[in-house]
């Protein structure tokens, strides 16, 4: 009875040191989940502005990498590097240019730049029709 204690144990040692371990570094999946939440963030507030008449903003903090809808906000993968630069149309809110939807569709216009891992992706915000593609480079 001893001896298969030992060997199990023995066993379960082997396991665990042989055991592949999670990386935390980043991935381009993580670049690219990020850029497909914030994609849907900005389309969800372009569908409320159309639907409530009403303007509505997403702001994007680049140095703490947030980016804030009506919903849930997104806080991007750390070591992901946020560029955002929009028109000087768009407003300012708290310091931090906020992306506006107008009741018909249209907006400020912008492009947010997701990049880590080796990885770029754009996600453009058209100011005419509104309309927010991404873009992987």
């Amino acid at each position: 009875m001893l001896d298969l204690v030992l060997t199990l144990a023995v066993i379960a040692l082997a396991a665990y040191v042989l055991m592949p371990v999670p990386s935390n570094s980043l991935s381009q999946n993580d670049v690219k989940a990020d850029a497909v939440r914030a994609a849907a963030i900005f389309r969800q507030a372009r569908t409320d502005a159309i639907r409530g008449r009403a303007s509505t903003d997403v702001v994007v903090d680049a140095m703490e990498g947030l980016i804030e809808g009506a919903g849930e906000p997104l806080e991007v993968h750390e070591g992901i590097r946020l560029v955002w630069s929009t028109s000087n149309q768009c407003p300012v809110d708290a310091g931090r240019r906020a992306l506006r939807f107008l009741p018909d569709g249209r907006s400020c216009g912008g492009v947010l730049t997701l990049a880590g891992a080796g990885y770029e992706t754009r996600l453009r915000v058209d100011w005419l029709t509104g309309r927010v593609e991404l873009a992987s480079q």
